[in-house]
Protein backbone atom coordinates (compact mmCIF):
# COMPACT_ATOMS: atom_id res chain seq x y z
CA UNK A 1 0.00 0.00 0.00
CA UNK A 2 2.89 2.25 0.89
CA UNK A 3 4.39 2.31 -2.62
CA UNK A 4 1.07 2.67 -4.15
CA UNK A 5 0.64 5.80 -2.38
CA UNK A 6 4.20 7.19 -3.17
CA UNK A 7 3.46 6.22 -6.98
CA UNK A 8 0.47 8.07 -7.13
CA UNK A 9 1.66 11.04 -5.23
CA UNK A 10 5.06 11.05 -7.50
CA UNK A 11 2.50 10.43 -10.80
CA UNK A 12 1.15 14.01 -9.61
CA UNK A 13 3.64 15.68 -8.80
CA UNK A 14 5.21 14.59 -12.25
CA UNK A 15 2.21 15.95 -13.70
CA UNK A 16 1.72 19.31 -12.01
CA UNK A 17 5.12 20.24 -12.77
CA UNK A 18 4.99 19.16 -16.39
CA UNK A 19 1.61 21.21 -16.76
CA UNK A 20 2.95 24.06 -14.99
CA UNK A 21 6.00 24.15 -17.91
CA UNK A 22 8.50 23.82 -15.36
CA UNK A 23 10.99 21.31 -16.80
CA UNK A 24 12.22 18.27 -14.51
CA UNK A 25 15.91 17.89 -14.01
CA UNK A 26 17.72 14.48 -14.56
CA UNK A 27 17.84 13.67 -10.93
CA UNK A 28 13.97 13.92 -10.40
CA UNK A 29 13.29 11.96 -13.62
CA UNK A 30 15.79 9.01 -13.21
CA UNK A 31 14.30 9.33 -9.58
CA UNK A 32 10.94 8.83 -10.40
CA UNK A 33 11.56 6.46 -12.96
CA UNK A 34 13.47 4.16 -10.24
CA UNK A 35 10.45 4.51 -8.29
CA UNK A 36 8.18 2.91 -11.02
CA UNK A 37 10.67 0.58 -12.07
CA UNK A 38 10.81 -0.93 -8.34
CA UNK A 39 7.09 -0.64 -7.69
CA UNK A 40 6.50 -3.09 -11.40
CA UNK A 41 9.58 -5.15 -10.02
CA UNK A 42 7.66 -5.96 -6.52
CA UNK A 43 4.22 -6.23 -8.76
CA UNK A 44 5.59 -8.77 -11.22
CA UNK A 45 6.94 -10.71 -8.01
CA UNK A 46 3.87 -10.43 -6.35
CA UNK A 47 1.56 -12.40 -9.44
CA UNK A 48 3.56 -15.61 -8.17
CA UNK A 49 4.07 -16.83 -11.53
CA UNK A 50 5.45 -20.43 -11.89
CA UNK A 51 9.13 -21.15 -12.99
CA UNK A 52 7.31 -23.99 -15.10
CA UNK A 53 5.44 -22.15 -17.18
CA UNK A 54 8.75 -19.70 -18.41
CA UNK A 55 11.51 -21.84 -19.05
CA UNK A 56 12.09 -22.71 -22.33
CA UNK A 57 9.73 -20.34 -23.49
CA UNK A 58 11.84 -17.30 -23.86
CA UNK A 59 12.04 -17.37 -27.91
CA UNK A 60 8.73 -16.93 -28.52
CA UNK A 61 8.00 -12.92 -27.99
CA UNK A 62 9.48 -11.04 -31.02
CA UNK A 63 13.01 -10.03 -29.93
CA UNK A 64 13.04 -6.48 -31.56
CA UNK A 65 11.63 -4.76 -28.57
CA UNK A 66 12.09 -7.28 -26.85
CA UNK A 67 16.20 -7.81 -26.01
CA UNK A 68 17.00 -4.29 -26.93
CA UNK A 69 20.05 -2.62 -25.42
CA UNK A 70 18.97 -0.03 -23.34
CA UNK A 71 21.55 2.61 -24.84
CA UNK A 72 18.91 6.09 -24.65
CA UNK A 73 15.88 7.22 -23.79
CA UNK A 74 13.91 6.47 -27.11
CA UNK A 75 15.08 2.77 -27.10
CA UNK A 76 13.73 2.92 -23.28
CA UNK A 77 10.37 4.53 -24.64
CA UNK A 78 10.23 2.18 -27.86
CA UNK A 79 10.40 -0.68 -25.21
CA UNK A 80 8.34 0.05 -22.53
CA UNK A 81 5.68 1.08 -25.39
CA UNK A 82 5.57 -2.72 -26.64
CA UNK A 83 5.49 -4.08 -23.14
CA UNK A 84 2.79 -2.17 -22.66
CA UNK A 85 0.66 -3.08 -25.51
CA UNK A 86 1.62 -6.62 -24.85
CA UNK A 87 0.36 -6.38 -21.60
CA UNK A 88 -2.89 -4.76 -22.81
CA UNK A 89 -3.05 -7.63 -25.59
CA UNK A 90 -2.99 -10.13 -22.51
CA UNK A 91 -5.92 -8.31 -20.59
CA UNK A 92 -5.45 -9.49 -17.27
CA UNK A 93 -7.38 -8.12 -14.57
CA UNK A 94 -4.20 -8.67 -12.45
CA UNK A 95 -1.86 -6.65 -14.84
CA UNK A 96 -4.18 -3.38 -14.46
CA UNK A 97 -2.21 -1.52 -12.44
CA UNK A 98 0.92 -2.90 -14.16
CA UNK A 99 -0.18 -1.08 -17.08
CA UNK A 100 -0.90 2.57 -15.01
CA UNK A 101 2.40 2.01 -13.93
CA UNK A 102 3.91 1.54 -17.52
CA UNK A 103 1.90 4.28 -18.80
CA UNK A 104 2.93 6.78 -15.86
CA UNK A 105 6.59 5.74 -16.95
CA UNK A 106 5.92 6.51 -20.37
CA UNK A 107 4.19 9.78 -20.03
CA UNK A 108 7.06 11.09 -17.53
CA UNK A 109 10.01 9.16 -19.89
CA UNK A 110 7.91 11.46 -23.21
CA UNK A 111 7.56 14.60 -21.40
CA UNK A 112 11.78 14.17 -20.34
CA UNK A 113 12.04 13.53 -24.02
CA UNK A 114 10.35 16.26 -25.49
CA UNK A 115 12.52 19.07 -22.97
CA UNK A 116 15.64 16.62 -23.36
CA UNK A 117 15.53 16.00 -26.78
CA UNK A 118 13.85 18.93 -29.13
CA UNK A 119 13.15 17.72 -32.56
CA UNK A 120 13.10 13.89 -31.50
CA UNK A 121 9.69 12.03 -31.49
CA UNK A 122 9.22 8.69 -30.25
CA UNK A 123 8.95 5.88 -32.48
CA UNK A 124 5.92 3.85 -32.85
CA UNK A 125 5.12 0.61 -31.10
CA UNK A 126 3.93 -0.69 -34.23
CA UNK A 127 0.94 -2.45 -32.71
CA UNK A 128 -0.67 -4.03 -35.62
CA UNK A 129 2.20 -6.61 -35.62
CA UNK A 130 2.49 -7.20 -32.26
CA UNK A 131 -1.09 -7.92 -32.14
CA UNK A 132 -0.66 -10.42 -35.24
CA UNK A 133 2.47 -12.06 -33.88
CA UNK A 134 0.87 -12.49 -30.53
CA UNK A 135 -2.58 -14.11 -31.58
CA UNK A 136 0.03 -16.65 -33.25
CA UNK A 137 1.58 -16.95 -30.29
CA UNK A 138 -0.92 -17.21 -28.38
CA UNK A 139 -2.49 -20.13 -30.06
CA UNK A 140 0.55 -22.18 -30.41
CA UNK A 141 1.71 -21.26 -26.53
CA UNK A 142 -1.26 -20.59 -24.95
CA UNK A 143 -1.64 -19.43 -21.47
CA UNK A 144 2.49 -19.08 -21.22
CA UNK A 145 2.25 -15.84 -23.04
CA UNK A 146 1.56 -14.03 -19.80
CA UNK A 147 4.27 -15.28 -17.38
CA UNK A 148 7.20 -15.69 -20.11
CA UNK A 149 6.17 -11.55 -20.86
CA UNK A 150 5.88 -10.37 -17.30
CA UNK A 151 9.48 -12.46 -16.82
CA UNK A 152 11.63 -10.95 -19.62
CA UNK A 153 9.62 -7.23 -18.32
CA UNK A 154 11.10 -7.78 -15.02
CA UNK A 155 14.82 -8.75 -16.11
CA UNK A 156 14.31 -5.59 -18.89
CA UNK A 157 13.32 -3.58 -15.62
CA UNK A 158 16.38 -4.82 -13.62
CA UNK A 159 18.49 -3.76 -16.55
CA UNK A 160 16.67 -0.36 -16.65
CA UNK A 161 17.30 0.30 -13.03
CA UNK A 162 21.51 -0.62 -13.64
CA UNK A 163 21.32 1.61 -16.87
CA UNK A 164 19.39 5.04 -15.68
CA UNK A 165 22.11 7.01 -17.19
CA UNK A 166 20.96 6.27 -20.35
CA UNK A 167 17.96 8.70 -19.90
CA UNK A 168 20.80 12.05 -20.39
CA UNK A 169 21.24 10.55 -24.28
CA UNK A 170 18.62 11.46 -27.09
CA UNK A 171 20.64 9.32 -29.77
Amino acid sequence: MDCSMALLLSSLLALFSVGAGASLSLHVVRTKVKDLAQTMVIRINKLDISPNLIEGMDPFLPAAAVDQHIESLPSIMETMGFYQDLMLFLDWADLKQLVEDTSTMRGLLENWMISRCPGRQQKQTGEGGLSEALKDTTRKYGLSVGPVALNRLKVYLGRLLLNLDQLNYCY
